[in-house]
């Protein structure tokens, strides 16, 4: 007879005496021991739950005392299945009295002054002309507004989002460089070529084929040396999965996106090695890899690709 995993380890931890939950060593065993539910191992665990909430805190605004973090331990205690707990966290987030809206404004605000610094760093060092990014809702929250200097055209391809989940207006915003926004559903350039792209929703973000269309589209559009950069959760065991698994659908849930689309971001998680791979097969290297969040549980890297 085969064990599965969480067989296996049941039956370790109780040859060594260890048959309470409670007695478990770390909190990351018990989240193997749950590997089938990425919201049980984190919200049926107070450590890694408590973790979880000050991560969404500081990532995403959703404070440690909100009502959410109550009613959302509720739905997972009594739900089994993933599906139906996303789309009860969506329905509650409709439902509740959090201005979402504002909440998508501060966590991209916090995202443009992070890879802001990254891209001033990297223009430092070699000058681009043309750049063109993916992945944010408009260009109001692009990083290349904090840019003192930039050379060529700038434009970004947006996402539209329905408008109970689109960021408020930023009326604090002074920007230096004014990027033109490009709507479109499918990943395709419509712009002159580019040294300098970023896709800053992450790779795992679009299925296999978005994926492919759109790295297509970047490659023609760079010539050789230019930079690609995108933030990679480094996925390498299932704890980390776990861990990844119901950030980004938070992040999702914030998007107002549906378990579909949560569902196969989940599959596109991997690690950082695999991520470098697949960049191989469209030309490009290794530059530059920078932690994002070196304080906190989440395994984020800030990844720069070079075309060959």
């Amino acid at each position: 007879m085969t064990l599965s995993r969480r067989a296996f380890l049941k039956s370790g931890f109780a040859a060594a005496g260890l048959t309470s939950l409670d007695t478990f060593a770390s909190p990351w065993i018990r989240a193997l021991l749950n590997e089938s539910n990425s919201y049980h191992a984190l919200y049926l665990n107070k450590y890694l739950f408590n973790d979880l909430k000050a991560l969404l805190a500081k990532q995403l605004h959703l404070y440690q005392d909100a009502e959410i973090h109550t009613q959302a331990l509720k739905c997972v205690v009594n739900m089994q299945d993933e599906a139906l707990i996303y789309q009860r966290l969506s329905a509650i987030l409709a439902s509740s009295n959090l201005n979402i809206q504002l909440l998508n404004m501060h966590r991209l605000q916090d995202q443009q002054v992070r890879f802001s610094q990254y891209l001033a760093e990297l223009i430092q060092h070699q000058r681009f002309s043309g750049y063109i990014s993916f992945g944010l809702p408009n260009s109001e929250f692009d990083p290349i507004n904090h840019l003192p200097f930039f050379n060529g055209a700038t434009y970004t391809m947006t996402h539209t989002l329905s408008e109970q989940y689109t960021p408020l207006p930023r009326a604090d915003f002074t920007g230096v460089i004014h990027p033109i926004e490009l709507f479109t559903q499918a990943s395709h350039i419509n712009a002159p070529k580019a040294e300098l792209a970023a896709i800053y929703n992450g790779p795992h973000s679009y299925s296999s084929n978005e994926f492919t269309h759109m790295m297509l589209n970047i490659k023609q559009h760079m010539p050789s040396g230019g930079k690609l950069i995108m933030p990679i959760f480094d996925v390498q065991h299932t704890a980390q999965k776990h861990l990844v698994s119901v950030f980004n659908d938070w992040q999702n849930l914030l998007h107002g996106r549906s378990w579909l689309s949560a569902q196969t971001q989940r599959n596109r998680l991997q690690s950082l090695d695999a991520w470098h791979r697949e960049m191989a097969v469209y030309g490009y290297k290794v530059h530059k890899v920078i932690p994002l969040e070196e304080n906190t549980m989440l395994p984020e890297y800030l990844s720069i690709y070079e075309k060959v």
